[in-house]
Order: structure tokens, then C-alpha cells, then sequence
């Protein structure tokens, strides 16, 4: 089984990959593999990579993905970057958006890479773009700090029996902190 790890960045992502990892998956992080290639390059106001030559990141990707026979799992948040027909199954790490924010403004992050971030969580466009990419492969999967309830989320996401859908807008609709981040990450722009 070839399982593809995506969602926002400080999602998760990395510590579902180790889970997997401890369940025999073969891992791979596919930021580590672009950074190490010439497809990528340091944006300073970012903060972060871009990928300057998508054709070259993808086909590195996709060549990796290829390569792997085993059960295999691999993390990014390029998720587009990914063939679908590669792929047998997509875990979308959701987290708390407050906790995000939290963890972003720890970082020192750019505000804008704030608000792409946070917006992206709040809104799950990142899911619905997912979704439409890697059809009926796709399972939701929110971020616990508690490691044995996630890898029993994680073994429940493989075996089809969990795609927890969240929608934080309703889930915070009275949250006066929440309106505030929101608010805060407006600020942005």
C-alpha cells in the first residue's frame, strides 16, 4: 500500500509518518527529497521553499513513489505534485486551528504564511482541493497530541473505518478566541 501524508503545515504530518514507520511503512518526506534538488529554491519573505520548477519536482515525486514496492508512505504538502493513480490511499492531517496559530506565531512565522495557513485549516480548501484530486481515496484524520489514540486513528484510516470530517467554523461558531485569531490573521492584508 503506497499512503500519501498531506495537509497544512505543523498539521501533524510528520509525526503520522513516524506511526506509520513504526507499522513497517517505508517512509519518505518529500520536502527532504525537493530541497536536496535543484527544483527548489529559498524564499526569504516566505520563509519556506518554492518550487521554481514543478515539472522537475514532480517527476522526482512520482520517480520516488515508483520506486518503492513495499508499503510505503510519504509526507508533503505538495500534494499536487503527486500522481493520483500512485497512490492507494490519502490521510489528511486536520488540526486545531487555534492550535496552528498558536504554533505558527511560536515559530515567528510571516503573517501572510500565517494566514495561508490558518485560512486553508478554518476553510478546508486544502481538503476540498484533495478530494477532488485523489477520488474516494481520501480520509480525514484530526490531529490528537495523545500518540496512542492517533495510531489507532491512523490503523483505523487504513483499514477504511475513519474519515473524521470537522468543520471548525461550526465547531467554534461562539469561540470569542477564535473569532479573534480570525480577526488577527485578517490583519494580514
Amino acid at each position: 500500500m503506497r499512503i500519501l501524508v498531506t495537509g497544512v503545515a505543523k498539521s501533524g504530518k510528520s509525526t503520522i509518518l513516524r506511526i506509520l514507520a513504526e507499522l513497517g511503512y517505508r517512509t519518505i518526506n518529500v520536502s527532504d527529497l525537493l530541497v536536496e534538488s535543484s527544483c527548489v529554491k529559498w524564499n526569504e519573505n516566505y520563509q519556506s521553499f518554492d518550487i521554481t520548477d514543478k515539472d522537475c519536482a514532480a517527476n522526482l515525486v512520482n520517480k520516488t513513489i515508483l520506486k518503492c514496492n513495499v508499503n510505503c508512505a510519504l509526507e508533503t504538502v505538495a500534494y499536487e505534485l503527486v500522481d493520483p493513480s500512485y497512490v492507494d490511499l490519502v490521510i489528511i492531517v486536520r488540526r486545531d486551528p487555534m492550535e496552528l496559530y498558536e504554533e505558527y506565531n511560536r515559530l515567528k512565522w510571516p503573517c501572510v504564511k500565517i494566514f495561508n495557513n490558518t485560512i486553508s485549516e478554518v476553510t478546508g480548501s486544502h481538503v476540498s482541493d484533495v478530494e477532488s484530486l485523489f477520488n474516494g481515496k481520501v480520509r480525514q484524520l484530526v490531529f490528537t497530541s495523545n500518540i496512542s489514540e492517533l495510531r489507532t486513528k491512523v490503523l483505523m484510516a487504513i483499514n477504511n473505518d475513519l474519515n473524521e470530517q470537522v468543520d471548525w467554523l461550526v465547531k467554534y461558531s461562539d469561540d470569542e478566541r477564535f473569532h479573534s485569531i480570525l480577526m488577527s490573521v485578517e490583519g494580514c492584508f
